[in-house]
């Protein structure tokens, strides 16, 4: 049920702090594999920005990035609280842990909220390419968004 009201955009907002993004990812990875469950995940977080009016909150590489960084902990089959435990730092201070492979200024530029960004730190794990992308050429991600590469664009 909770995989499904976020996925449909009806989720609580007042249940979507961090721990309740990392939950809904964890969930959408577990449900649908990798890459799957990230496509899925980005899509209805888009959707659920967009119906609460919180498009600007919506930023590209920390929602790629943190999943790289979840994909990478999970392990199959465990349960939610056995990751959060074994997790404890990324699920509640997960910042901190982008801040590991990202500077400050990559992270919180407007292109990194825009685009997804590779790290200009530490590789993230997983299958992300590290380094600068040509000027101007954003970085694609590892998943497809079904065409829907813009929050306009979501329904």
């Amino acid at each position: 049920a909770f995989l499904r009201a976020f996925e449909n955009g009806t989720q609580d907002p007042e249940e979507f702090d961090h721990e309740g993004h990392v939950y809904d990812a964890w969930c959408c990875l577990r449900h649908y594999g990798d890459p799957v469950g990230k496509d899925r995940f980005v899509r209805a977080l888009k959707r659920f920005v967009k119906r609460h009016g919180a498009e600007d909150k919506y930023h590209e590489t920390m929602t790629r990035a943190f999943l790289d960084l979840i994909s990478s902990r999970r392990e199959r089959g465990a349960d939610w609280m056995a990751f959060r435990q074994a997790n404890e730092g990324l699920v509640e201070q997960g910042l901190d842990h982008l801040l590991l492979h990202y500077s400050e200024d990559r992270l919180f530029s407007d292109r990194a909220r825009r685009d997804f960004l590779p790290p200009d730190r530490t590789p993230l794990p997983g299958n992300r390419r590290t380094g600068d992308p040509p000027a101007g050429d954003p970085v694609e991600p590892t998943t497809p968004l079904s065409g829907h590469q813009n929050l306009e664009d979501i329904p």
